[in-house]
């Protein structure tokens, strides 16, 4: 299997400096708006295809990371001057030809000899000293960078002799025609060998100047006549995929989706080694996505790179298989236990994605938690979660400890606001727990009487939710065979439509002090 196993950039679009190692198979690469999964893939694709190799000088001007060019206007010096710089190691073991990419040429490990490529834009050395007088008045001359690209070996690199094949799905590309014509070139030539597109080109020109020269055209005049321009007659530039005879741009945003994707997994067509799906949930329905979902699980000897927002993708495809995208490097998941990320597998849960990228999260197991808790937060502080970027999850019927760990493996700043269910070995493990951890803290009342967080709220604002919650004379309000009395025990059997009717009072109530705790701790700085 050929692979791509590590990529350094410097200096590119949204990167001063980045570091990401692969996964071999899958990689789900999430983040924040902005943190630079897209420019990753544009970063890969730019290395193994050569994007950009024909475009006016002044694309530079894009590419050039905004701070670096910042620096260089505020000290304009030689070393300070922009450039570019992407390094990707590959895995070519068993591959002919692989000495070609064989080399130490590269910024990964010092005296080390590895297979890759290496692709620069900067200004060339002997040209600089020519252009003194721009670069010492802060100007950046654009025009005379050069971009190139290089085998580890210092060879340039042919994309003739590319050792494998890449593919880029764009699934939110709003220039439809580009995105198409882009895809259908990738296929045809993953598809295709190099002798096989000449030979399908010729044969494709030589068909239309001979069905051409068969049209019962008029001459012009004596010495004109009507000809094919053949520099508009580019082959790769007309074909499309159809789909039971319909081309699939006419199929919608989301069945296009589905077809590309499903094209570009399919083992019996194309010879495709690393496929990338920019964000594979976009325009898709529930089903459609799991059907998408299901069709990528199935692969075999691709290795997939993902961007998503969709926490339904990261679970399916497993949060051990999970890069988080920070500003210097990404994070791995796979120090994940298999159990967790096994049990994620199963389930549903749709705040994964939400929960790792969040830097302050309060989780809480029910949606009364949830509704009240930013309400008793804005109470107490004037302000809301938001404002102190608190992100606040309802784990529903998943367990809190089964986020425990991918908390640790994340350093993220962690409160669980729960229930002591009657239990003094609940309140133990609590005080032990909250000892020996520092980003992470349990909270619950101290009282077993105060058991779960109705019982809590009925406790301190008796009379007050007594006249707030109506309750019949005649009425059972039994909770589990107990009679807790009536308002209680409505509270108990109807949480969220009493917790609603508390949020929609002026909410003059009485906080637990346990929840006021928790809400300090998880609001200080870390």
């Amino acid at each position: 299997m050929k692979y791509l196993k590590r990529m350094k950039i410097h200096g590119f679009k949204k990167f001063v400096t980045f570091d990401i190692e692969f996964n071999k198979d899958t990689n789900i690469l999430i983040g924040d708006n902005e943190s630079g999964k897209s420019t990753i893939l544009d970063a890969i694709n730019l290395v193994l295809t050569q994007k950009y190799k024909n475009y006016d000088k002044y694309i530079v001007k894009e590419l050039l990371n905004e701070d670096i060019v910042s620096k260089f206007k505020v000290d304009s010096k030689i070393e300070n001057l922009p450039f570019i710089q992407i390094d990707l190691e590959l895995q070519l073991d068993d591959v002919p030809n692989n000495g070609l990419y064989w080399g130490m040429t590269h910024g990964f490990e010092k005296n080390k000899s590895l297979f890759g490529i290496r692709f620069q834009c900067k200004i060339p050395d002997d040209i600089i000293v020519e252009l003194m007088p721009l670069i010492e008045l802060g100007q950046i001359p654009y025009e005379y960078y050069q971009m190139t690209w290089n085998t580890f070996q210092g060879d340039p690199y042919n994309t003739l002799k590319k050792p494998l094949n890449f593919l880029l799905i764009d699934n939110d590309n709003i220039d439809s025609n580009n995105s198409y014509n882009y895809y259908n070139k990738s296929l045809f030539v993953s598809n295709h060998n190099k002798e096989l597109q000449s030979e399908i080109k010729s044969e494709f020109r030589n068909k239309i100047n001979k069905v051409f020269s068969d049209l019962p055209i008029n001459d012009v005049n004596e010495h004109q006549k009507f000809g094919v321009n053949e520099k508009r007659m580019i082959f790769e530039n007309i074909i499309t995929i159809l789909d039971d005879n319909i081309p699939i741009e006419n199929k919608g945003k989301g069945r296009e989706n589905i077809i590309k994707t499903q094209i570009a997994l399919d083992k019996n067509i194309g010879k495709i080694d690393i496929l990338a799906i920019e964000e594979p949930e976009n325009h898709l329905s529930f089903s459609n996505l799991k059907q998408m979902i299901n069709e990528i699980k199935k692969q075999e000897g691709k290795q997939l790179i993902i961007t998503t927002h969709e926490s339904m993708i990261a679970n399916s495809l497993n949060l051990k298989n999970i890069l988080w995208i920070k500003d210097t490097e990404a994070e791995s998941l796979k120090g994940i236990s298999k159990d967790d990320s096994d049990f994620f597998l199963k389930t549903s849960d749709n705040n994964m994605l939400q929960y790792i990228l969040s830097n302050k999260v309060i989780l809480v197991e029910g949606p009364t938690e949830y509704m009240l808790i930013p309400k008793i937060f804005e109470k107490l502080y004037k302000k809301s979660i938001e404002d102190y970027k608190i992100t606040i999850i309802d784990c529903g019927g998943v367990k809190y400890k089964r986020y425990l760990d991918i908390a640790s493996k994340t350093n993220k700043k962690v409160v669980i606001i729960t229930d002591n269910d009657k239990k003094q070995s609940n309140l133990d493990e609590k005080n032990t727990f909250n000892d020996t951890s520092s980003n992470i803290k349990i909270y619950m009342d101290d009282s077993l009487e105060n058991w779960t967080w109705e019982t809590c709220f009925y406790n301190l604002n008796k009379s007050k939710l007594e006249d707030l919650i109506e309750v019949k004379e005649n009425a059972d309000y039994l909770f589990h065979g107990i009679d807790y009395g009536k308002v209680l025990g409505k509270m108990l059997n109807n949480k969220v439509d009493t917790a609603y009717q508390m949020y929609k009072t002026d909410f003059d109530f009485k906080i637990p002090e346990y929840i006021k705790e928790s809400l300090e701790w998880i609001s200080e700085q870390f």
